[in-house]
């Protein structure tokens, strides 16, 4: 039974590997909500927790989108959080080194994190949707076969 799971699992439409796109989805949350936390009992030091937080992150993100071949998620990503950066160095030149800078690239890269768990989201619901019917189809051959005996 567990090798007919995993079979279907690898032929699924909308997940390439479930058991890492589940893994991304549990650390994603605890992602968010640590940032929400340090963010709502704010320290100096918990800025530094919540961008070394984003940094550790980003590589595992990017490896999970490339693996799932969501290539548009990973161009809006450098669209939205990375290209910014260097453009405001660009402006501002070498103020960015202050503190409150750094505030600058992790907003969007939260608000990021915060728009992809919903698609996230979508991605299980829709592959619990196909595996569901996977089920039933095999139920339905069975009863049927069933039923000719």
């Amino acid at each position: 039974m567990k090798l007919d799971i995993q079979q279907y699992e690898m032929k699924s439409k909308f997940v390439n590997d479930i058991i890492e796109l589940r893994r991304f989805r549990a650390i994603l949350y605890f992602e968010l909500s640590t940032a929400i936390a340090f963010i709502l009992n704010f320290w100096p030091i918990n800025l530094y927790v919540i961008v070394g937080a984003a940094i550790l992150f980003t590589p595992y993100m990017l490896y999970v989108l490339y693996k799932e071949r969501k290539y548009g998620w990973i161009v809006i990503f450098f669209l939205v959080v990375v290209l910014p950066y260097p453009i405001i160095y660009l402006i501002v030149g070498e103020y960015i080194l202050l503190t409150a800078w750094l505030l600058l690239p992790v907003i969007p890269f939260y608000l990021y994190c915060f728009l992809i768990k919903f698609s996230v989201d979508d991605w299980l619901n829709n592959y619990n949707w196909e595996q569901q019917l996977i089920e039933q189809r095999k139920e339905s051959e069975e009863k049927k076969k069933e039923w000719l005996l």
